[in-house]
């Protein structure tokens, strides 16, 4: 909760002073958003399990003001099998990819990002595989890689398992794939 990144509040509420003189119908809905993204981000405890739906329908509403920001440079496609939605994960976990593969698929990228948010699942685990499209070419402000240092302890210490989360990079494209154990 107190890595909410001070940029993207920023940048979000410039986005909606911007859109009061010529949209007030989408700021008032971004602004809508943007609470409601907060009010789950704070108010949902990283210990405690919430399903697959709330956590999409979060990081949906981060995604609708990112997309307010960036327009068409922003495409997002998901496949989510039905079934998987009522699994559960820990709260908060995949916010960090999705907010990695903004930066580093969309921020420095003048051209259209495609972010792939895949869910499936079977009796014993829950599968989500975050897919984005990034400049192998870019020299990116090497970062600390504290949330992906975050989610691998979050995993350890919910499931005692430390083979959950997995990253590569492909190409121009760069995956994370965790999996959640159910119970």
């Amino acid at each position: 909760k107190s890595q909410i990144n001070p940029h993207f509040l920023f940048n979000s509420l410039n986005s909606i002073s911007s859109l009061t003189m010529i949209e007030p119908g989408k700021a008032q809905e971004m602004i809508i958003k943007l609470s409601e993204f907060l009010r789950y981000s704070i108010s949902n405890k990283e210990e405690k399990l919430t399903t697959l739906k709330d956590e999409i329908n979060n990081i949906n509403r981060y995604l609708d003001i990112e997309k307010v920001r960036f327009g068409k440079r922003l495409t997002i496609k998901q496949a989510i099998d039905a079934p998987c939605l009522k699994l559960q994960l820990p709260g908060l976990i995949l916010q960090p990819l999705v907010e990695n593969a903004v930066k580093f698929g969309v921020y420095e990228s003048t051209g259209e990002s495609a972010i792939e948010i895949n869910c499936s699942c079977n009796n014993a685990s829950l599968m989500v595989i975050l897919r984005n499209e990034f400049d192998p070419d870019f020299q990116y402000k090497k970062g600390e890689g504290i949330g992906l240092q975050n989610i691998r302890n979050r995993l350890r210490l919910m499931y005692n398992r430390d083979d959950l989360l997995m990253v590569r990079k492909d190409g121009q494209f760069f995956e994370a794939k965790v999996i959640f154990p159910q119970q």
